[in-house]
């Protein structure tokens, strides 16, 4: 494990500081932030790294849910380096832990919380609804975190991680999400990875600058 967790930490490191960053969607982000609401932030596992950087640049307040699963236990360790507060559970270990966490800090009208929506293990780009239905009664806000790369490496993961290549070009997208009406709020899911694979797709097709 320390292994694995200081080549995580250097390569993450390298990229950062070799590799230029552009956000899109920030005023917006700062004006949901004081909404005087508690924020939930989206992620897919395999784009991690997106959000990843520009939360810890801008708003390490950030509480991240996080699996109790071996290989999620490394990365773990790089966000609590970085000064993130973490949730440690999922939907299939510790889930008990982290909706009663969560709960605790959905009540806090500033608290901003993310969650990987396919993690820990998948399916890939399929969002489970628990997270989001428990945010729903919060009124909490819900933001999708993303981004893309000029040149990058796709790992030979279960989510086909985007690891960017140093000197690469990345950008970061923040969209805000609604929540579903109540006709479908049964299929909370598929309504979270639809939007969220939609904007996805978008962000995917942009030129670079």
């Amino acid at each position: 494990m320390l292994i694995k967790y200081a080549i995580l930490k250097f390569v993450f490191f390298i990229i950062q500081i070799t590799s230029s960053w552009k956000y899109h969607g920030v005023e917006n982000f700062k004006r949901l932030i004081g909404s005087n609401q508690p924020v939930l932030i989206c992620v897919w596992h395999g784009f991690f790294i997106f959000p990843m950087n520009f939360l810890k640049n801008y708003y390490k307040e950030t509480k991240i849910v996080s699996s109790t699963h071996p290989d999620s236990m490394v990365l773990a360790k790089v966000l609590n380096d970085y000064g993130f507060s973490l949730i440690k559970g999922s939907s299939t270990r510790g889930s008990k832990n982290v909706i009663k966490e969560m709960m605790r800090d959905l009540k806090d009208s500033n608290s901003i919380i993310a969650i990987t929506n396919d993690g820990p293990k998948g399916p890939a780009r399929v969002a489970k609804g628990g997270a989001i239905s428990l945010a729903k009664k919060f009124n909490a806000k819900l933001v999708f975190i993303s981004g893309r790369s000029s040149n990058y490496i796709k790992l030979k993961t279960w989510d086909s991680f985007i690891m960017p290549k140093p000197f690469s070009k990345n950008e970061v997208y923040i969209n805000e999400i609604s929540y579903p009406n109540d006709e479908i709020a049964d299929d909370i899911g598929k309504y979270i990875s639809d939007k969220m694979n939609e904007i996805q797709k978008n962000i995917d097709s942009k030129s670079y600058d």
